[in-house]
């Protein structure tokens, strides 16, 4: 048995004895440096993590972690919450357009999709609840639209996957903002039909006066997102600096105008954001030794031999790939998947002539798919237990949510224009 096969069977033995995925890594690295082909000293351990984590992109993710944890408890969520209600509730199952709107809105604040679905589970289940619809259907449709959360800029899985493949972070944040909207759209309009066939209800139509008042008071929310994409547009900001600024902003606009964030909850935040981000990056370390340690075992090439001997059509092996990812994704948090097995695909992409930018989105969004799909789907995990129901129940209402997202993954693919229209039109490669 060679190496490369225990390296396999010790991944999948680990994960399914469910070992915290990190030292799922170390530990199949450890079988991999112990049947290396070409040793390596375990002195130069350190070193390769800290070439993993040595990125200056990756210090972006900090900041706006816990730019999202601070807009959970300051106030912001409502506000948005207020706004779209004002504006779109009284549409045929108007809210489940407002969960598509916030979340579309928050996607600018937070970048992570269990963020999103928190945050806006916390307020809408039961609002839905109460207002009549499934709770089920309540926990899917804010499933669906929290995944918009990584695609519309700014998002940590570019961020990670920047770090992986030293593609540019502001060409990955432009190209996910049309499949992002684009999503949001089909979102809304499958959920105008499911509720005009499910006779969902609806929400009282606000006076004009008032929803331009509850308008007012949400627009300094409305605003974060654009200083922190306009920043990095200008060329004002890098995206770490642009997080910064997107804290500072949370901090002013719940802190000094909303007066919700206190300094016991900031602290209280700053705490959970450091446990956050302490996993991420021991995960990112632990990914950095074992892309090493596949490196020594030629999987990179080998896999690009195997994939392009299968097929040399772009969109085929797009497909396939997506595929992949989406089964990958139901099992995996995104951040293993991305750093692990992105840079194995890489070398095909590029012999394929694939946008890095059109794969970044594609890798993503089929992720993001799989964390709403069973058996070990997160974000299916989290709203199951916010709204107090089964898996089976959750997937009864999410399938037709799950096939407008693989139709909105399929365009994608046909149509590279989708992913690489922003990029080259803002910041086109020299």
């Amino acid at each position: 048995m060679d190496g490369l096969t225990l390296i396999t069977i010790t991944f999948f033995v680990l994960f399914l004895m469910r070992v915290p995925v990190a030292f799922v890594l170390i530990g199949a690295s450890a079988v991999g440096l112990m049947f290396a082909p070409t040793p390596i000293p375990i002195s130069t351990l350190p070193t390769t993590i800290w070439q993993g984590l040595n990125h200056f992109v990756l210090m972006a993710i900090p900041f706006f972690v816990l730019m999202g944890d601070l807009a959970l408890v300051s106030g912001v969520t409502q506000r948005l919450v207020n706004v779209a209600k004002a504006w779109i509730g009284h549409i045929a199952g108007g809210l489940a357009h407002v969960s598509v709107t916030v979340n579309m809105v928050m996607a600018g604040m937070s970048g992570s999709d269990l963020a999103d679905a928190a945050a806006t589970g916390k307020l809408l289940i039961p609002a839905m609840k109460r207002a009549g619809y499934p709770v089920a259907y309540a926990a899917s449709i804010i499933a669906g639209a929290a995944m918009i959360g990584p695609l519309i800029p700014p998002s940590i899985a570019f961020i990670l996957f920047s770090a992986a493949t030293e593609a540019s972070v502001g060409r990955l944040f432009l190209a996910g903002a049309v499949p992002g909207v684009l999503l949001g759209i089909f979102l809304m309009a499958q959920a105008y039909f499911v509720a005009k066939i499910n006779n969902y209800p609806r929400e009282s139509k606000v006076p004009t006066a008032q929803a331009w008042r509850d308008t007012a008071i949400g627009l300094p929310v409305m605003c974060i997102p654009v200083i922190v994409l306009g920043s990095i547009l200008t060329g004002i900001a890098t995206p770490t600096e642009a997080a910064v600024l997107g804290v500072l902003s949370v901090i002013f606009v719940g802190g000094v105008l909303y007066r919700e964030l206190s300094a016991k909850e900031f602290s209280r935040q700053i705490l959970s954001t450091a446990r956050t981000v302490g996993s991420v990056f021991l995960i990112i370390g632990a990914a950095a030794i074992f892309g090493r340690v596949l490196t020594l075992y030629g999987a990179a090439d080998g896999l690009a031999t195997w994939m392009t001997s299968i097929t040399n059509d772009p969109v085929v092996f797009l497909l396939g790939v997506s595929l992949l990812y989406l089964l990958l994704g139901a099992m995996l948090d995104t951040v293993p998947i991305i750093l692990v097995f992105v840079p194995l695909m890489m070398p095909t992409v590029v012999a394929l002539g694939i946008s890095e930018v059109q794969f970044g989105v594609i890798t993503v969004f089929s992720l993001l798919i799989g964390l709403v799909t069973p058996p070990y789907g997160l974000t299916m995990f989290l709203l199951c237990r916010m709204a107090n129901i089964s898996m089976m129940s959750f997937w009864k209402k999410l399938w037709p949510i799950f096939l407008t997202k693989v139709v909105t993954l399929i365009l994608l693919i046909l149509f590279p224009e989708l992913t690489t229209w922003l990029p080259d039109l803002f910041m086109p490669l020299n």
